[in-house]
């Protein structure tokens, strides 16, 4: 059974199927890959729990991608096993203790470590707070003075720090159990079903996240990169103006430079920029741009040499469109808590031959303040051309 990277590439497969349906409004091919890519796990999980259910190592185990359990978590899950091997609604309803918050926990960690977008910002377990502080700009030349203490300096700082509210944004996974699953025999060990529910959670947020984090208008859900958070009009943000560029020299650095002054117009260091591509783009040209070729003196990433950046991709950006910013100043905070309570879905009927749970998950996120992220059109940039070294001259169809 070849394991959880071959799982995980399908998935991303998969996952880019669902981003192109939803920007076409297509629920049902949507519908479709989330089917597809919980299938595709529980099969993979399947054959992994006939391989190993007779080993009792730990550490054997841990390496298939499962982790010894807190006794709270068993005993949820023994509870949680106990009531989808039922079968009713009832029984999922009578499962009124919420998914302890360690599992969330690891479910954040484990989207961090496969998403290298979340892995990038500065994404926090709320850890049942309804509140939590942010600084809305750059705070080092405000924190302090010589003199006298009085309250204009007071009412300075306290302007400068936001409360966010990390329960302003709910989002809802969806996870499937299909119910020929039960087969499978759901008195198999916890860990097992921790597995499944960490892969499929974890994949399911952090679509979800993505697609927020990178375009979300604050209109019951995150603020995005791509979003001029100055104003709001009927609760939403507007998405910024993209800057057109065609290189990734003197354009490219324009750009990095505004980010070098927070809204404010205080100066900043930017000592590394996160850049967000579409995977076609990175193929076609970004990938390209980083190796190219000079030559008779090697090969140079022509964009870190421009200014020192971190590219990632996204399929929730189209071809053409990109951000750049300053990683470390999008703010995000996920509320687990109380709301880990699994329920019964009556309503996705359109899925056949399969139980349909939610859990839903509280938080929001935003840009630290306007001027963190820009908004890039690189439908202009070309790639390099690969240099080609003739050896000799060819002078005759025969010598051809």
């Amino acid at each position: 059974m070849k394991n959880k990277d071959l799982i995980m590439q399908k998935n991303a497969e998969i996952m880019q199927r669902m981003s192109d349906a939803l920007q076409n409004n297509d629920v049902e091919a949507a519908t479709s890959a989330l089917q597809e890519m919980q299938t595709s796990v529980m099969e993979g999980i399947e054959a992994e729990f006939e391989q190993y259910k007779d080993v009792s190592d730990m550490a054997v185990l841990q390496t298939r991608g499962l982790r010894a359990l807190t006794s709270e978590e068993t005993e949820w899950y023994q509870k949680f096993i106990g009531a989808v091997k039922d079968g009713s609604k009832q029984a999922i309803t009578d499962l009124t203790t919420a998914m302890p918050v360690t599992i969330i926990d690891r479910v954040i960690e484990d989207m961090r470590k496969e998403h290298p977008l979340l892995n990038a910002i500065n994404i926090q377990d709320a850890a049942g707070a309804v509140k939590l502080v942010m600084n809305a700009v750059q705070m080092a030349s405000k924190l302090g003075s010589w003199g006298a203490v009085g309250s204009a300096i007071t009412t300075e700082l306290s302007g400068q720090i936001k409360s966010v509210d990390v329960t302003a944004a709910k989002y809802t996974a969806y996870f499937i159990i299909p119910k020929d699953f039960v087969k499978f025999n759901f008195t198999f060990a916890p860990a097992w079903v921790d597995q499944y529910i960490r892969i499929i959670l974890s994949e399911s947020t952090a679509f979800g996240l993505e697609r927020t984090v990178l375009l979300g208008d604050g209109d019951k859900q995150f603020a995005g990169m791509t979003m001029d958070i100055s104003t709001k009009s009927n609760n939403k943000y507007s998405a910024k103006t993209a800057v057109a560029i065609t290189n990734f020299d003197e354009d490219y650095t324009n750009v990095i430079a505004t980010l070098a002054k927070d809204s404010n117009g205080d100066d900043r260091t930017v000592p590394e920029v996160l850049l967000v591509v579409n995977p076609t783009d990175y193929i076609k040209k970004i990938r390209r741009i980083q190796n190219t070729v000079v030559f008779g003196t090697g090969v140079f990433d022509l964009i870190n040499n421009s200014y020192p950046t971190r590219v990632v991709q996204s399929s929730m950006l189209t071809e053409g469109q990109a951000v750049v910013g300053i990683a470390r100043n999008y703010f995000a905070a996920i509320n687990g808590g109380t709301s880990g309570i699994i329920e019964f879905d009556d309503s996705a009927q359109f899925l056949d031959d399969n139980r349909v749970y939610t859990t839903r998950v509280y938080g929001y996120g935003q840009p630290i303040d306007n001027t963190s992220f820009a908004v890039l059109d690189i439908s202009g940039v070309e790639a390099p051309a690969l240099p080609v070294k003739v050896k000799g001259t060819v002078k005759t169809k025969e010598q051809a």
